[in-house]
């Protein structure tokens, strides 16, 4: 049956974790009909450090903007 994986940073909110699980379990049984308790969810948590978007380290204090940034591709 459907297994959802989520990969995000870090959260120190566990409540908003189960929320996250519980809606997406919500959203691919009423979406699919898939029985509730064949639905998997779960968090993976990917360090800042070791997290990257347009080459642009997450924990880079300046992450967001030069996350944005178009680069030209290596050669």
């Amino acid at each position: 049956m459907p297994i959802i994986s989520v990969t995000t940073w870090p959260s120190e909110n566990d409540e908003k974790c189960h929320e996250l699980m519980e809606e997406l379990t919500e959203t691919v049984h009423r979406v699919t009909g898939a029985p509730r308790d064949r639905i998997t969810v779960y968090i993976r948590e990917v360090p800042r450090n070791r997290w990257s978007e347009g080459g642009a380290v997450g924990s880079d204090p300046d992450f967001a903007r030069l996350s944005r940034l178009s680069r030209p591709a290596a050669v």
